[in-house]
């Protein structure tokens, strides 16, 4: 199955779990995304997911979602869901040490792995996120049907692995409209 459909098909699943259950609604405040990994929601989010991963939105996850991943272990793909083996050594795994550009081309590898095309990363920065070492940087990528969008990523290795937090929304309307709150939040991410 092509990562791409893959990927819809969790964030299927992932939103249907979320009707069925009512979607928990993170409030703004200091809350736990998952495992030992906190953030400081600015706004109001829905929420879906597992411990291992999150998908939060506000109008839906192809309007604009922050995914967050706790912990991305040694040998696994960028975005969970696969590992690195013998017979797949290539791809968008992680391994504990990688440089700051690696981190980023790892995320764009993952992002295009996933199905974006066009994906241009820019604005590369270290950023300290409690005391841990990390970075940030945007991307612009379209969807494979031309809808395009912008991103923000943040990401930071700890004690287990990588700490991931992604933004993106559509260019148009979305994306300037909350790009100032979450890039606020982005800088709020802690490990415990």
């Amino acid at each position: 199955m092509k990562p791409i459909r893959w990927l819809l098909l969790s964030l299927f699943a992932l939103l249907l779990a979320a009707c069925a259950s009512g979607a928990p609604l993170v409030t703004p405040g200091r809350t736990t995304a998952g495992g030992d990994l906190s953030i400081d929601a600015g706004m109001e989010w829905t929420r879906m997911g597992t411990p291992r991963e999150q998908l939060w939105t506000i109008d839906g996850p192809l309007l604009n979602s922050l995914h967050l991943v706790p912990t991305v272990r040694e040998g696994e793909f960028i975005f969970l869901g696969q590992k690195q083996t013998k017979r797949r050594p290539d791809g968008a795994f992680y391994h504990r040490g990688m440089r700051p550009d690696e981190l980023r081309d790892l995320i764009a590898d993952g992002m295009r792995a996933t199905g974006a095309v066009n994906v241009a990363t820019s604005n590369l920065r270290p950023v300290s996120f409690g005391g841990r070492e990390g970075l940030r940087f945007e991307m612009t990528l379209d969807s494979e049907s031309g809808l395009k969008y912008r991103a923000m990523a943040a990401a930071f290795e700890h004690d287990r692995g990588l700490a991931l937090a992604l933004f993106y929304a559509p260019v148009e309307y979305y994306y300037p409209r909350d790009e100032a709150k979450v890039n606020a939040m982005l800088d709020t991410l802690r490990w415990k």
